[in-house]
């Protein structure tokens, strides 16, 4: 199998790893497991926070990669619900700083919990040497594809 061939399997795999991780049939179990019943977009901003926070919305915006108004329905829906709280920033009383509170970190350590337990199962014929080799080489592929392919830049495009 050429390189060109294995790109092209790889490009697949991605689509099929995305589709799987955002399909509603996941979403429904981890759900159930969990007893969270956020959405995939409001967990994702959840878990942002209690990893990151407390952060400021431009900031977390920048880190989950969501388009500042999508982020804001998503935050307010998450402080209605008690997942989160604005906090005045210390070095600066005008702007605010979003935090989880008890019940975010709590939801998220559930939505975790039933991520680890999904997976487990899944998994389970994998031996340890496998999945290690496996997020090794995923840790590469994130990493690699972050980073800007220094041969698409041309002199042509550089400034396009």
């Amino acid at each position: 199998m050429g390189r060109g061939d294995s790109a092209r399997r790889l490009q697949l795999a991605i689509v099929d790893l995305q589709r799987i991780t955002n399909s509603r049939r996941l979403h429904g179990i981890r759900s159930e497991r969990s007893g969270v019943a956020l959405s995939p977009a409001a967990g994702a901003v959840l878990r942002h926070v209690v990893d990151g926070g407390p952060v400021r919305p431009g900031a977390l915006a920048d880190q989950a990669r969501m388009q500042p108004p999508a982020l804001t329905r998503q935050l307010k829906s998450l402080e209605a619900d008690g997942c989160i709280e604005r906090v005045a920033a210390p070095t600066d009383r005008r702007g605010a700083l979003v935090r989880a509170t008890r019940r975010g970190r709590s939801l998220v350590h559930r939505l975790e919990a039933a991520d680890d337990q999904i997976i487990g199962e899944q998994l389970a014929s994998w031996t340890s040497s496998d999945l290690t080799l496996l997020v090794d080489l995923l840790d590469r592929l994130v990493h690699d594809l972050r980073t800007p392919a220094t041969s698409a830049i041309t002199p042509e495009n550089a400034n396009a």
